[in-house]
């Protein structure tokens, strides 16, 4: 086998491959019959599995509506793709022109909603922010992160009158304002969130989270979900809000706001770059009984993400399009997030950058408490099934 460029470095397929493991309390996966149209292999099939997939329909997700809506084009670059039954709701999976499998699409909100989804039953694999993932994982959910999908794309919005135009001068002014600088967030695990709240440490300037709290410069608002943002921006309820894209640009282009600055330039000084932020989790469940199914889904995902990076116009019409957002929206979104189908050394090291810092704040409690950065990323990641579309794509 060729070695990947990505993996020359001490220990990544130790941390990365996780055997799937025990298959003792598996779940049925429903069966549903397989229609004929003439458009796939007429060998009969008494029936294929029925996978629900949960997505939050931004573009960080990219790579999984370009599939959906790219359809059999994909097949130019890859064994399996998406043939799809119902328009963003209902597609085959395809592999080598054989129907492996039924899948769902569901949207599911974003922040922790997705891997409380997962955790209530609802769906079996869901694309959603990684932090919130590993939470949920420590809760006991027997989950993996199967795939990395995008590192960055999150972005600090203020009011247009706000004086800064970067962090640094976004920083001096909360250090000099009489009055308490509110900031917005969606979800308690959001990346977005997390990152904003170690810069904020770093700068020394201190937060509260209500606003009978004292002594605070800055004021970290739960808005909830991304749908209140520029509302609450707009009524002045918050001064400014942290987010992923698309919404920083939308918010930008409908002029309800500015982008002072991408996440990824906060301090400490290059901790955030390429940061994890979105990735793809299965159940354990899925992963025993499907593991077939669940490759082909990766492939089709990985081949995604080649054509959104080979072709970025591609990528951004078909980001309009699934996201309903204006095509400027998604021509200002678009470039400042990168979409992965490897996991690269930033991307490793930003995974353990975030065990590091949620045990730091005491977000684990119970299955990943006491484990070191390297220990939480080992049991939180199986990605044993890339290393081996990698590997394949290598050698094809």
């Amino acid at each position: 086998m060729k070695n990947h460029p990505l993996f020359l470095f001490t220990g990544i397929v130790l941390i990365l491959c996780a055997n799937c493991g025990d298959k003792s309390g598996q779940e049925a996966i429903s069966t549903i019959p397989l229609p004929r149209d003439g458009t796939v292999n007429q060998e009969p099939s008494p029936s294929i599995p029925n996978i629900k997939i949960g997505h939050v329909g931004h573009d960080h997700h990219l790579a999984l509506y370009v599939a959906a809506l790219e359809g059999e084009s994909l097949a130019s670059h890859s064994s399996a793709y998406l043939k799809m039954i119902k328009d963003r709701e209902v597609y085959d999976l395809v592999e080598n022109g054989t129907p492996l499998a039924r899948l769902h699409l569901i949207k599911v909100g974003g922040g922790s909603n997705m891997p409380a989804a997962m955790e209530r039953g609802e769906i079996e694999i869901g694309l959603g922010g990684v932090a919130a993932i590993v939470f949920f994982i420590d809760k006991g959910n027997d989950f993996k992160i199967v795939f990395p999908l995008q590192t960055d794309g999150d972005m600090l919005v203020m009011k247009n009158d706000f004086p800064a135009t970067d962090w640094a001068s976004f920083a001096q002014t909360v250090k000099t304002s009489e009055t308490i600088i509110k900031i917005g967030y969606k979800a308690p695990i959001a990346v977005a969130k997390l990152i904003f709240e170690r810069a904020l440490m770093e700068e020394q300037i201190p937060i509260i989270y209500k606003p009978d709290e004292s002594g605070g410069k800055v004021e970290l608002v739960n808005l909830q979900e991304e749908a209140n943002m520029v509302p609450s921006l707009l009524n002045g309820a918050v001064d400014g809000f942290v987010v992923n894209q698309p919404h920083a640009s939308s918010a930008a282009r409908k002029g309800a706001g500015k982008i002072v600055c991408d996440l990824s330039t906060l301090p400490p000084a290059g901790k955030w770059e390429q940061h994890p932020c979105c990735g793809v989790a299965a159940t354990q469940t899925v992963l025993s009984n499907h593991r077939g199914v669940v490759k082909a889904f990766l492939k089709v995902l990985s081949a995604a993400t080649d054509l959104i990076n080979s072709d970025p116009a591609l990528a951004i019409r078909n980001a309009a399009e699934w996201t309903k957002l204006p095509l400027e929206v998604e021509q200002d979104s678009v470039p400042t997030v990168r979409y992965l189908n490897a996991p690269s050394a930033k991307w490793v090291s930003g995974m353990q950058t975030w065990a590091q810092m949620m045990a730091e704040i005491d977000k684990f409690s119970d299955k990943l408490k006491g484990k070191t950065s390297q220990e939480v990323v080992e049991t939180c990641c199986d990605l044993s099934l890339l290393l081996e579309i990698i590997s394949e794509k290598q050698n094809r």
